[in-house]
C-alpha cells in the first residue's frame, strides 16, 4: 500500500511538472492585422508571406523569450488572421508556454510579425529593414490548461480590454533601389523647377 501511495505521488508530481499553461492566437474579424506601405494601410492580403512569433516573459515584461518552435503564418483563407503554428489552418489550437502552469497570471506576451523569407530570424528582418511589426506587451491573464483550450490572447474589438493583445500593423519598408529611384525623381523635379 505504501509503495502504491509513493508511486501515485511521484506520478502526480511528474504530471504536474509536465503540465504547462497555454494560450491561443485567436485573432478574428474584429481584430485583423494590417500592413502599411507608403502611408496606406490595408488588411494583410492572403498572398502575403509573413511569420508571426510569440514572445513571453514570466513575472516581468522587460525580458521576453521567443517561442521559436511555434511560428504562426499569414492565413491563406482569411485576411489579417494568423494561422495556427501547429496545423497552419486554425488559430484556435493551444500553444504551450514552457515554465508556466495553468491558471498562472504573471505572464507577459507580445506578438511580432515579419517577412517569412527570414524563417525564425525575426531580428534580421527588423535589422535589415524588411517587413516587420509588433504588438504591445500585455499581461494577458490566467493561462489555459495544458491540453487546451488556451487563453485567447486577442481582444475582440479595439479598446475592449487592457489585458489582451491589440491588432497591430506590419510596415513594408521600400527596398534601397526603390528609395534611390524615388530620391532621383525628386532631385530631377527640383532641378527642373529651378531651371524654370
Amino acid at each position: 500500500m505504501k509503495k502504491l501511495l509513493i508511486t501515485g505521488a511521484l506520478l502526480g508530481a511528474v504530471t504536474a511538472a509536465l503540465a504547462q499553461g497555454t494560450v491561443q492566437f485567436s485573432n478574428n474579424a474584429l481584430a485583423r492585422l494590417s500592413v502599411t506601405s507608403g502611408g496606406t494601410s490595408a488588411q494583410i492580403p492572403l498572398t502575403a508571406s509573413y511569420n508571426f512569433g510569440l514572445f513571453f516573459g514570466i513575472g516581468q515584461s522587460t525580458s521576453l523569450q521567443f517561442l521559436s518552435t511555434q511560428l504562426g503564418v499569414n492565413s491563406s483563407s482569411s485576411l489579417g488572421i494568423i494561422a495556427n503554428p501547429a496545423d497552419r489552418k486554425s488559430s484556435m489550437t493551444a500553444i504551450q508556454l514552457p515554465g508556466t502552469v495553468a491558471g498562472q497570471t504573471d505572464v507577459w506576451i507580445q506578438i511580432r510579425g515579419w517577412e517569412s523569407s527570414y524563417g525564425s530570424d525575426w531580428a534580421a528582418a527588423k535589422l535589415e529593414g524588411s517587413v516587420y511589426g509588433e504588438s504591445l506587451i500585455r499581461n494577458v491573464g490566467a493561462l489555459g490548461p495544458s491540453t487546451g483550450p488556451g487563453l485567447n490572447i486577442w481582444q475582440s474589438a479595439a479598446g475592449t480590454s487592457q489585458s489582451a493583445i491589440n491588432a497591430f500593423a506590419l510596415t513594408v519598408v521600400p527596398e534601397p533601389t526603390t528609395m534611390a529611384l524615388a530620391g532621383l525623381g525628386i532631385a530631377s523635379l527640383l532641378i527642373f523647377r529651378r531651371r524654370k
